[in-house]
C-alpha cells in the first residue's frame, strides 16, 4: 500500500533535565544533546516506513541545517521525500523542549513555516498514487484550515483514495460552536482519532459517550479517541464499540509522539485489512515501543518485531 503523509514536520532539541528555576540561573549543565525529528505527519511516515509501507511525506522545511537533518533522518528511514518542499526565507520548524526532573516539558518554538502549507501544495498526482492520504495537525496549521483540508480530502475521495485525519487542540479560534472547526473536512473524513482532548475539545464534551454521540452524525469509517495512559476506544458504526488498555510493563520514557506512533501503527494495520480490534492492537503495541526511548520515533522497531511483541504479551 502507498500512504501520502501531508502536515508538519520539526526538529526536535529536548534539554534535561532543566531546573523549574533557570531563568534565574547563569548556567546550568545539562544532558548530551541530540536533536530527534518530530512534527505528526512526519512521526507517522517514519512509523509506516518502518512497518515497511510506501510512504511520502508532503511538509515545508527551510534551507537550513536543521533541514537538513530532518531529510537525512528520513532518508535513513526509507520514507520517500520527493514531496517535500524547501523555503528559502523560512527556517525549519524547531522545538527546543526544556524537560525538568519529573518529565514536566516546556517548549521553546518557531513554527512560522509550517503556516504556509496550503491544499494547492498537494500535486493532483501525489494523490491519485497513495492509497490513503493522512493529513496531520487539524487545527495547528493557520493555511489549513476547514475548507482547505475538505478541499484536499474532497479531491481525494475524487480519486477513489482513503482518507485520515489527527488533530491538535486548537489555541485560539472564534467559533461558538468548536466542532463547525472541522465540520467540513469530518464529511471526507474516513478514520479520524484524536487524543481525549481533542476529541473533547471539538464536542465540547466531557464524557466519553457524549463524545462519541458528538461525532456519530458523520460518515466516518474509523472513529477513534486516544485516552493515553487509559488506552483508547474505536467504533466504526456508533453501535459496537472496541476498548483497549495499554500493554503492561511498559517503560515509559518519553511520550512525545505517542499518539502518532499509535496513528500509524493504526493506518498500517488498517490498509493490511485487520479488524478493528487487531488495529487498535497493534496500532498500541507501536504505541508502547514509541514511548520506551527518548524521540517520538526513535524505538519503533519493523512490522515483525511488533508483531512478535503484541504475541508475547
Amino acid at each position: 500500500m502507498s500512504i501520502l503523509s501531508v502536515g508538519m514536520a520539526f526538529c526536535d532539541i529536548p534539554l534535561r533535565p532543566c531546573p523549574a528555576n533557570i531563568m534565574e540561573l547563569d548556567n546550568y549543565m545539562i544532558d548530551t544533546v541530540e536533536a530527534h525529528t518530530g512534527g505528526d505527519a512526519l512521526t507517522v511516515a517514519v512509523v509506516l516506513a518502518k512497518m515497511g509501507e510506501n510512504v511520502s511525506l508532503l511538509v515545508k522545511v527551510g534551507d537550513d541545517g536543521n533541514g537538513r537533518f530532518v531529510l537525512n533522518e528520513l532518508v535513513k528511514n526509507r520514507v520517500n521525500c520527493d514531496r517535500m518542499m524547501v523555503e528559502k526565507d523560512y527556517s525549519t520548524a524547531t522545538s527546543y523542549q526544556l524537560i525538568e526532573e519529573d518529565g514536566q516539558r516546556h517548549f521553546l518554538v518557531d513554527c512560522r513555516i509550517n503556516s504556509l502549507l496550503k491544499n494547492a501544495d498537494v500535486p493532483e498526482d501525489a494523490i491519485a498514487g497513495a492509497d490513503l492520504v493522512f493529513f496531520g495537525s487539524a487545527l495547528a496549521l493557520a493555511g489549513m484550515d476547514d475548507a482547505e483540508i475538505a478541499a484536499l480530502f474532497r479531491r481525494t475521495h475524487e480519486h477513489g483514495r482513503l482518507t485520515a485525519m489527527d488533530a491538535s487542540v486548537a489555541v485560539k479560534d472564534n467559533a461558538e460552536c468548536k466542532m463547525d472547526l472541522l465540520r467540513e473536512t469530518l464529511q471526507y473524513t474516513d478514520i479520524f482519532i484524536p487524543s481525549y482532548e481533542e476529541a473533547s475539545y471539538l464536542a465540547q464534551k466531557t464524557d466519553i459517550q457524549d463524545i462519541m454521540e458528538a461525532f456519530s452524525s458523520f460518515p466516518l469509517k474509523v472513529f477513534g479517541i486516544k485516552l493515553g495512559g487509559d488506552g483508547c476506544i474505536l467504533t466504526e458504526d456508533f453501535k459496537n464499540y472496541v476498548r483497549l488498555k495499554p500493554y503492561p510493563g511498559v517503560q515509559v520514557v518519553d511520550t512525545t509522539g505517542a499518539g502518532d506512533c499509535f496513528m500509524g501503527g493504526f493506518l498500517c494495520a488498517y490498509l493490511k485489512g485487520w479488524t478493528l480490534e487487531e488495529c487498535g492492537k497493534f496500532a498500541t503495541a507501536v504505541a508502547a515501543f514509541g514511548i520506551s526511548a527518548v524521540g517520538p520515533s526513535t524505538a519503533v522497531p519493523d512490522f515483525d518485531t511488533v508483531v512478535q511483541f503484541m504475541k508475547e504479551h
